[in-house]
């Protein structure tokens, strides 16, 4: 007869981490930020922009954090990349209305 002790993991499931949320906030934030233009005015900066900066707020976040894998850090990069490029569509939208 062994004694030993039997170990029960009891750690909580794997959440969805600050990269991954960040780069699922920038990739929902581009159709937010060009189709509720035909919506009602204006329908871009309402739905759009807070998630782009909320994506980029993660992304950046995720960057910084010294617990971060490789694939962390390139996913806090790549939402924080997208996410600046959807805020400068309403920049680019308002624009181009202004001109035309």
């Amino acid at each position: 007869m062994t004694t030993g002790t039997r170990h029960i993991d009891v750690s909580p499931a794997r959440r969805l981490g600050a990269p991954q949320l960040a780069l699922a906030l920038a990739i929902v934030s581009v159709p937010g930020s060009l189709f509720p233009w035909d919506w009602f005015t204006g329908g871009g900066l309402v739905i759009g922009v807070p998630l782009a900066v909320a994506g980029l707020v993660l992304g950046l976040r995720a960057r910084r954090d010294p617990a971060a894998t490789r694939g962390g850090r390139s996913m806090g990069t790549a939402a924080a990349v997208l996410a600046v490029a959807v805020l400068l569509i309403p920049v680019l939208w308002i624009i181009a209305s202004a001109l035309g």
